[in-house]
């Protein structure tokens, strides 16, 4: 009775994660969504479209991205659910337990390998998120440097490119920003393009600043710096915030691998003599 209770429980708070994350991504979304207002772009048929967000992407990257295009759709999370709900019947039925637990365990193994992928797929994407951000002010100055030394944007681009790693990102998707104006689009188009291929709110925010600069004749090199500092210190602040969780995240292998290897080494000596004394008076 208790075992179901347990399981019950974890049921319910996988449920309630789930909704959790579910309802932070939409909310994120949301955000990006209307700061993208009116940043459409048109493809023609005949065109390779550049704002597809695989286009470029080779190895892991890619295998991430269609894994989290799969399990965004409701026939993935059900196969997901599936998967993993077959693996724990066959794990009760190898074991031989009753049918009450077949269908617990089932439910249990299916919401866990669920959860277990899309927590991966979260930390991936975080983690992704995380490099460019961290990039992103080098890049703005490094761009803003060698527009102010009489380079227009597009040979800036490209030298900066040149001496960079393609690997990375921000790099890749600023590769492609620079495939489009090299194939007749135009500035404004491509840095929409780069707005819609990035999840973040703040390169979005970035290609608005630098497209309205554009328009009205001011200086992509001003507002890269004005970013590129804004950013900077935003970088800051969650370095001094994931240093503050720090001592936090040792708890856990200070408990389960520090902690007891102290006291068998302080306590050790004691226990047994402790065992020793105990076992002379009992055999007496």
């Amino acid at each position: 009775m208790l075992v179901n209770l347990i399981f019950i429980l974890l049921i319910f708070a996988m449920l309630l994660g789930v909704y959790l994350f579910v309802q932070r991504i939409s909310y994120n979304n949301s955000i990006r969504e209307r700061v993208l207002y009116a940043m459409k772009i048109d493809v023609p048929e005949d065109e390779v479209d550049l704002s597809a967000r695989d286009y470029g992407l080779r190895g892991g990257a890619r295998f991430f991205y269609n894994l989290r295009e799969f399990l965004s759709t409701p026939k993935g999370k059900w196969v997901t659910f599936l998967i993993g709900a077959a693996f724990g019947g066959i794990t009760v039925l190898i074991t031989g337990k009753s049918i009450t637990s077949f269908i617990t365990y089932t439910i249990v193994a299916g919401g866990l390998l669920l959860l277990a992928i899309t927590a991966l797929l979260y930390g991936h994407r975080k983690e992704h998120m995380f490099k460019v951000k961290m990039e992103l002010p080098t890049a703005l100055e490094t761009l803003a440097a060698v527009m102010e030394g009489g380079s227009a944007f597009e040979s800036a681009l490209s030298n900066l490119l040149k001496e960079s790693d393609l690997k990375h990102p921000l790099y890749l998707d600023l590769s492609i920003v620079n495939e489009a104006m090299q194939r007749g689009r135009r500035r404004g188009e491509a840095l929409k393009l780069w707005a819609k291929r990035s999840d973040l709110v703040e390169i979005a925010d970035l290609v608005s600043g630098m497209i309205q600069a554009d328009q009205t004749g001011g200086s992509l090199g001003g507002v890269m710096k004005h970013h590129a500092q804004a950013l900077l210190k935003e970088n800051e602040a969650e370095i001094q915030r994931r240093a503050e969780r720090l001592p936090v995240k040792m708890l856990f292998p200070m408990f389960t691998m520090i902690l007891p290897a102290v006291m068998a080494i302080a306590a050790g000596p004691s226990f047994i003599r402790i065992f020793q004394i105990i076992e002379d008076i009992t055999s007496k």
